[in-house]
């Protein structure tokens, strides 16, 4: 297998697609917004193409975003993942994230969960929950946190709860005329009080476990498959399928369920191939489950569609010794492994290596699915216990140790490690790098990494909760979506003509780079109201592989007084060497447009 891999959004495998379709091997004529020439003249703008295709677009204008145009502003646009360079041209970074940015850390006793701004390390909200001992924790790619409760504690009431990260955004839920939540630490509402509290489905069982999956509708693996050329361009009649958002729920009822994270409608209620204390999902759709203690395994859940199918399929199971796992179940469905020491947390990496830290007492264990079966688990040089274990984007492993007050920073390539003296139970990451230390008895610790190994700046107490949390998963959704390969993305609106006339779009045109292993798509919806655009379908218009270029293609189809474009691209390259990280790069990208006056 290619030893590239594929990262959320910084260093990701690409699809190498193509297709056949025409690019412009020439300089485009200078354009700016408003339809002028370099030299500030109405530019007419007669387009060259391989095709042949009648490519005239006299008295078009321009309105375009980056170089010769508007620059661009991800701050202020839709984006997720995307930064400029200095040159103003769009780039992947992993840092600039507006959807996770939000620590949820479980309020056991609450029982409940807080939410923690991760710019001012204030609690912006408390919430109750539906379920009675709350726990685990998982977040999405839209930032919504879904907590849950185990049967153990303050009751028995157990299942999932969903809280929207927006605020006073929220929906007026209980109708009563307005956005009423949490603004706090001090603010807590009656639980289906709080209108950020979507829902609470009660799955029974002992929920230890959640995942939340995120499957973008304008994939490029979906629309970009089987082309072999330079530029792929569409007839845009067809939309893409929807964004789906999913939540798995496991528990050590031995039973794990799909939710639909959007009504919390449980699509499927399956046996597990282990009983189930911890989730983590995997960007080649595997969810790895960690047992209580010994054991771990994996659901396929790009196999794992439908009830009766899935159900129904065969439960592979593998038995390991010390370093060597066997591959005779890397296909399956369902899968459990046997042999290995016992285990608590689990996560998946940006390389797709999972991790469990140790119970009892013990090393970190990696596991390499798609290593030599004689070499796949490894084991770190410094002891874990009873906690949470995180990866972040820059090839550090974190453990907690719950009796010896101390968290392990582990080298996830070499396996050396060392230790910070700080309490812990849960093990969170942020956007930014910085870990998070979740102490059982309601302190939130900071550590901010060097470079090396021995490097660091601890913040203790950084946050201050009201209640003791028995925390130690995914917080801030950022280990889940390293470890997903979804790329990054902007978006721009045009409205380009007066109120009272009729916009007619020819083309979308481009200049891009795209080095190898990277590539860009663009993405276009259009409508008569800004309003409106917001609910309208996207179709995918074009798709560029390496080495990029400038170019256009016709979106004459789309009608409407509004378009939004969007570009996605990835970046390529292993984390733990910069050097070798090379991003596709948005020089420019607009649409070229005729305003026709309305009689």
């Amino acid at each position: 297998m290619s030893t590239r891999i594929r990262l959320i959004a910084m260093a990701l495998i690409s699809c190498l697609a193509a297709c056949e379709g025409s690019i412009l091997q020439d300089e485009l004529p200078g354009y700016s917004d408003g339809g002028l020439d370099d030299q500030g003249d109405p530019g007419d703008y007669k387009w060259w193409a391989p095709s042949g295709d009648a490519a005239d677009c006299s008295g078009c204008k321009a309105s375009q975003s980056g170089k010769g145009g508007k620059a661009f502003d991800p701050t202020s646009n839709e984006s997720e993942f995307v930064a400029r360079d200095k040159d103003g041209a769009l780039i992947i970074d992993m840092k600039s994230s507006k959807l996770t940015n939000n620590l949820w850390v479980a309020d056991t006793n609450l029982p409940g969960v807080v939410k923690i701004d991760l710019d001012t390390l204030k609690i912006t909200g408390r919430y109750r929950t539906g379920g009675s001992y709350t726990s685990r924790t998982t977040v999405n790619s839209l930032g919504e946190a879904f907590i849950g409760a185990r049967k153990s504690g303050t009751g028995t009431s157990t299942g999932v709860t969903k809280i929207l990260p927006q605020g006073a955004k929220c929906a007026d839920s209980n109708k009563d005329g307005k956005v009423t939540t949490s603004s706090g630490a001090d603010s807590v509402m009656s639980y289906g009080q709080d209108d950020c509290v979507a829902w609470h489905v009660n799955t029974g069982g002992d929920i230890r476990g959640l995942a939340a999956q995120d499957i973008p509708g304008l994939q490029h693996d979906q629309a970009c498959k089987g082309f072999t050329g330079q530029t792929k361009e569409f007839d845009p009649k067809k939309v893409l399928s929807l964004d789906q958002h999913y939540i798995w729920v496991g528990g050590i009822h031995g039973k794990v369920y799909k939710i639909d994270a959007h009504s919390g409608k449980v699509l499927l209620t399956l046996t597990s191939p282990i009983k189930v204390y911890g989730m983590a999902l995997s960007g080649d759709g595997k969810l790895w489950l960690g047992g209580p203690g010994k054991g771990f395994g994996f659901i396929d859940t790009l196999k794992c569609t439908g009830q009766a199918g899935c159900e129904a399929a065969a439960w592979c199971t593998a038995t390991c010794t010390k370093a060597t796992c066997p591959a005779s179940c890397d296909t399956a469905v369902k899968a459990s492994y046997s042999g290995v020491p016992g285990g608590y947390g689990i996560t998946v990496d940006y390389k797709k290596r999972v991790w469990r830290s140790g119970y009892p007492a013990g090393p970190a264990m990696r596991y390499d699915p798609y290593g030599p079966a004689a070499s796949r688990l490894a084991y770190s040089t410094v002891t874990t216990y009873g906690g949470g274990i995180g990866a972040d984007a820059a090839g550090w492993v974190w453990a907690s140790h719950l009796s010896a007050n101390y968290v392990a920073r582990i080298n996830a390539d070499t396996m050396a490690g060392t230790t910070i003296s700080v309490p812990s139970k849960g093990i969170a990451v942020d956007i930014k790098g910085r870990i998070f230390s979740v102490e059982y008895a309601g302190k939130v610790h900071m550590i901010e990494p060097g470079t090396s190994l021995s490097s660091h700046k601890l913040t203790k107490n950084a946050v201050t909760l009201k209640g003791v949390a028995y925390a130690y998963s995914d917080m801030t959704g950022v280990q889940t979506r390293l470890a997903s390969g979804e790329p990054g993305w902007y978006r721009e609106t045009h409205a380009p003509c007066p109120v009272k006339s009729t916009t007619e779009f020819k083309f979308l045109t481009w200049d891009v780079e795209a080095p190898k292993g990277t590539w860009v798509m663009f993405n276009m919806r259009s409508a008569d109201s800004a309003a409106a655009l917001k609910k309208a379908p996207w179709y995918t218009v074009a798709c560029l592989n390496p080495p990029g270029g400038q170019g256009r293609v016709k979106v004459d189809t789309f009608k409407g007084s509004h378009a939004e474009i969007e570009a996605r691209f990835i970046a390529t390259g292993d984390l733990n060497k910069p050097a070798t990280i090379k991003s596709a790069k948005i020089k420019s990208f607009g649409l070229l447009y005729r305003c026709l006056a309305v009689n």
